[in-house]
């Protein structure tokens, strides 16, 4: 049998709904020490470890070894900046690439789509000439029936 602990003192209003409350609401302690070995030890063994080769670093330059720290600083900075380098370049490469094969691949899918759209309009401009001829057919009927039996006077004069 599974024996909950509830402890009242705690706003409830604060945590996750859950539905083993009881347990979220116990107070966990770390192990005693686990604290120092954990971050105070870590930390102060890189910082001694640090201190060390700068040290021995320094404690062995001599006067012809100099140059030779400074050639040695110099690759250690230039291969990053070759590694970063090189992938910006091959995501040049395969933009490049890309865009290629987009140029070659968008000719024939254009003309279809303009071919589409052609029939498109050719059928609206189609189906609009058959709606509007029951409207304008008779009205130019009518105009003309008109014209026959009246006189209209020239827009044009003649000197």
């Amino acid at each position: 049998m599974i024996k909950l602990i509830y402890n009242s003192s705690i706003n409830l209003g604060e945590l996750n709904p859950c539905y083993n409350i009881g347990i979220m609401a116990e107070e966990k302690r770390s192990p005693a020490g686990s604290s120092f070995w954990q971050i105070i030890f870590p930390a102060i063994a890189g910082t001694i470890f640090i201190l060390l080769i700068c040290v021995w670093v320094v404690i062995g330059i001599g006067v012809g070894n100099i140059s030779r720290f400074a050639e040695l600083s110099t690759v250690l900075l230039i291969i990053p900046v070759l590694f970063f380098s090189l992938v910006i370049l091959v995501i040049l490469a395969a933009c490049v690439v890309l865009s290629v094969k987009m140029i070659r691949g968008l000719p024939p899918i254009t003309s279809r789509i303009v071919e589409f759209i052609d029939k498109i309009r050719d059928g609206v401009s189609r189906f609009s000439e058959i709606i509007v001829q029951p409207v304008i057919r008779p009205s130019a009927y009518l105009k003309g029936f008109r014209s026959i039996f009246t006189r209209e006077k020239s827009r044009y004069e003649i000197d």
